[in-house]
């Protein structure tokens, strides 16, 4: 049944989608992020009257204030979310609402200066239906709030900090602590204590949190906490103490790429080439195991998969431009096994299918194996094999290359091109008429994308931070240089330590990525690059004497 539903939908995807977005066009979509960018888009526009906007926003999986603030354009204001709603509500206001909504809206950063009756209402209201953030009050009245801080449980401190200004934070936390207690809160092995104490170490402050982490051995954690605890006490000049982090690290990774970097990094400590030839050995492109085989001369054990000999090239009946045929189409595939699952993933062994192909066979093999393909390729539109490289490294990164993509957010297809985006950038490259739907076109979106690479490119050059400010936005980037905290001239480790430092997780992952897919991409374009040199270029700013 299944299986012709599947087919069904690949015989009606043309029809199924229309660039004139109607009422009853949505009401037909299927439910999710997808419908909801649609339903957004047609409540902003000018021809959608109030009558039909609230009609749609019933149709709304998940409102966001992005929708709400459309729908005020049209004059409706609804009734806040109950949690938006509390979140907005002065404390006096707020400490009579009932528990729940008091433990949506109490902000923990103004506990420590409430009077003490205000305080002692509150604690008297949480005592018995919000156990946690009875606790966490608890604390933040404390005479001593770190030593407070310090005994709570893993959870409790999480809460706290993330609830807390960054002020607050120097203020309770950027002092002598007890190791001990420390150890105890790592130990548990909490998943949010855990993100707290590695944004601590990434931070240009915190020093007494990072000595005393230095003097603790953690036996309980995961691989993230365990790798950066490493680079914690490389930065407290603990090299050996660093390289048993990096083995923990190693052994309790799921990801290959988590492996493959815990193993490089025991190499660039130790010096050690037995730890080159493990990495040598991996199975998984990134820009470890390719330094490993640059460095070593040795002929990768990873596998580029980027041609398929039984390709059909006459055009599928699929449509790549609609995100709802690929929507429905990939959550019945999903839903197939064994060898339905094989055959009707062959639906999508066609030239213009060929990534969502590689989407299934990913599924299947558990990514297993490395696809690179130049997938909607136009020869003409490239400048160079740098910016086509490029290109293609990010959109693999972004999208996998699946051309009907909307994010969370509502970034948009293969390059996730931000909706207010589109028509700035359409105006810079002297496109006229274009819609927000033509970033579903792959060809469209390449030239989208690749603009604002070669504009991010002449301001920020290397190819890793070109990546970096594509992800996390030009003004982020601009903000992490100036600090002036990386990318630094004779420190040790460097430039592979910077790489660790950026603050912002997405992010730094993103740009390892990419950098990978980029030299990928020029060796597939017959330009081999040499990463270690390239990533020698970052090195920009000199170390400020003491």
């Amino acid at each position: 049944m299944l299986a012709k539903k599947v087919f069904f939908y690949f015989c009606l995807s043309v029809c199924i989608f229309a660039k004139e977005v109607t009422l009853d066009f949505l009401k037909k979509q299927p439910i999710g992020t997808t419908r909801d960018f649609y339903i957004w888009y047609f409540i902003n526009k000018d021809t959608t009257s109030v009558g039909d906007a609230k009609e749609a926003y019933e149709l709304v999986f998940k409102k966001t204030p992005r929708i709400e603030r459309a729908m005020e354009k049209k004059g409706v204001v609804h009734e806040m979310p109950r949690d938006i709603f509390c979140k907005k509500l002065d404390f006096d206001i707020l400490k009579n609402e009932d528990i729940e909504c008091i433990k949506f809206g109490l902000k923990l950063s103004i506990v420590p200066t409430l009077k003490q009756d205000a305080a002692d209402f509150l604690l008297q209201r949480l005592q018995n239906d919000a156990q946690d953030l009875y606790q966490q009050v608890e604390v933040l009245r404390q005479r001593d709030v770190s030593k407070a801080l310090m005994q709570t449980s893993a959870k409790n401190f999480a809460a706290i900090f993330n609830g807390l200004t960054y002020v607050q934070k120097l203020s309770f936390l950027d002092k002598k602590v007890n190791p001990k207690d420390l150890l105890r809160l790592l130990n548990e092995n909490d998943s949010s204590f855990n993100r707290a104490i590695t944004t601590m170490i990434l931070d240009s402050k915190f020093d007494f949190i990072k000595k005393a982490l230095g003097e603790i051995d953690v036996t309980k954690s995961d691989t993230n906490t365990f790798f950066l605890l490493g680079i914690n006490d490389l930065m407290l000049q603990n090299p050996q103490k660093a390289l048993i982090y990096f083995k923990k690290s190693q052994n309790s990774a799921y990801d290959p790429f988590m492996k493959d970097r815990a193993l490089f990094w025991q190499y660039l400590v130790s010096e050690d080439e037995a730890y080159l030839r493990d990495l040598q050995a991996s199975t998984f492109v990134d820009i470890f195991s390719i330094y490993a085989n640059q460095k070593l001369n040795t002929t990768p054990k990873y596998e580029i998969i980027s041609e398929f000999k039984k390709l059909e090239k006459n055009k599928n009946t699929f449509d790549i431009t609609n995100p709802f045929s690929w929507q429905i189409a990939k959550n019945d595939i999903l839903k197939l096994e064994g060898e339905q699952y094989e055959e009707k993933i062959k639906d999508f062994l066609h030239q213009e299918t060929l990534p969502h192909y590689i989407f299934f066979l990913n599924r299947k093999h558990r990514y297993k194996y490395n696809y690179f393909v130049f997938a909607y390729d136009d020869p003409k539109m490239w400048k160079s094999n740098e910016q086509k490289a490029l290109t293609y490294a990010v959109a693999r990164q972004e999208s996998h290359l699946l051309p009907a993509l909307v994010s969370t957010s509502y970034a948009l297809g293969m390059m996730q091109i931000m909706p207010f985006n589109v028509e700035p950038f359409a105006k810079d490259m002297g496109i006229k008429n274009i819609s927000l739907f033509d970033m579903f076109e792959p060809k469209t979106a390449l030239k989208f994308g690749s603009f604002f690479l070669e504009e991010l490119k002449k301001e920020f050059k290397h190819p890793l931070f070109v990546a970096y400010a594509y992800n996390g936005g030009p003004g982020f980037l601009r903000r992490t240089l100036e600090k002036k905290r990386l990318f630094l001239q004779g420190r040790k480790y460097e430039p592979w330590l910077s790489l660790e430092l950026l603050a912002y997780e997405e992010s730094r992952f993103y740009g390892m990525k990419v950098l990978a897919n980029y030299l990928i991409y020029m060796q597939m374009l017959n330009q081999e690059i040499n990463l270690e040199s390239l990533l020698q270029e970052t090195l920009i700013y000199k170390v400020k004497e003491q």
